[in-house]
């Protein structure tokens, strides 16, 4: 049975209350954005030889991992997740999670409650959840090749759930990353540009694989945009799976982003992270990077 097209249809229903002019176009970004998620999180799926099933409850999950966005920009008119700690969430994983079990979750999947934990956990976790390695060993077996999605959560031991649950948090993660490298590319999203230098500690950090931390970084006084721009690179330390990688080489991403560049430390950081990228690729021996 399918059950994401009534997911989206109550989804669309969901996004177009928010109809306010000052915030139109960040209710458009994320809803070009949720889209190509979707369409860049089935590619990768396929390739994992999902069922029909498995491939329709990762496209519920796919849709709605950022759905705390839209009540996000209605309260704080920005996707600053910063701005949500005054109303104690989090983060927009968070949010996401409080609308859907609200209510939203119950007109999207009426028929079975057996999807509710796993969505709820996946979108919650998008935002910050580092996914063992081994979890994602899963993806190897021909678990989610052969099985019914409702009769899975339904049985499955709770050890092997989780795998799963960590599996598809794994793939939204990637292709979230991925989409932002596709934002710049097609021009729906143009980072500022800055002539500052940045910090060697900054510097330090990026080379040796170390994560990245926006909240703190702004913190310390060590942010500017170019420092962004070594942060979304960092994404290729994040990402595990080697059908994203292959995507991000197959479309040369990092080399047309490399292109925009002026400053001669993101230059330099670009030229590393593409070896980087390229090695990681050869090196891998299945599934994973």
């Amino acid at each position: 049975m399918e059950y994401y097209t009534t997911a989206k249809k109550y989804f669309d229903r969901y996004v177009s209350s928010f109809t306010e002019s000052d915030i139109s176009e960040l209710i458009k970004q994320k809803r070009i954005h949720t889209n190509e998620v979707i369409v860049d999180g089935v590619k990768t799926i396929n390739k994992l030889n999902f069922s029909d099933s498995f491939v329709d409850f990762t496209k519920i999950a796919l849709l709605n991992h950022d759905v705390g966005r839209f009540l996000q920009a209605h309260v704080t008119k920005s996707f600053n997740d910063i701005e949500l700690h005054k109303f104690c969430f989090d983060n927009h994983g968070e949010l996401g999670k409080h609308i859907l079990k609200s209510g939203l979750i119950y007109s999207q999947i009426p028929t079975t409650r057996y999807f509710d934990e796993p969505i709820f956990e996946i979108v919650n976790n998008h935002v910050t959840k580092v996914v063992d390695p081994k979890q994602l060993l899963i993806l190897s077996s021909n678990l989610l090749k052969s099985q019914e999605a409702v009769e899975f959560f339904m049985y499955a031991d709770e050890k092997i759930k989780q795998k799963v649950i960590d599996a598809i948090t794994q793939v939204v993660q990637d292709v979230d990353r991925l989409d932002i490298y596709h934002q710049i590319i097609d021009g729906r999203w143009k980072p500022c540009k800055s002539d500052k230098k940045i910090d060697e500690l900054v510097l330090n950090k990026f080379y040796n694989g170390e994560y990245l931390n926006i909240i703190e970084l702004r913190k310390q006084g060590l942010w500017n945009s170019n420092v962004g721009e070594l942060v979304r690179l960092s994404f290729i330390n994040q990402i595990r799976l080697l059908s994203v990688a292959q995507i991000i080489k197959e479309e040369n991403l990092l080399e047309k982003m490399r292109k925009k560049q002026t400053h001669s430390q993101v230059i330099e950081a670009f030229d590393f992270t593409i070896d980087k990228l390229n090695k990681l690729i050869k090196k891998s021996d299945g599934i994973i990077i």
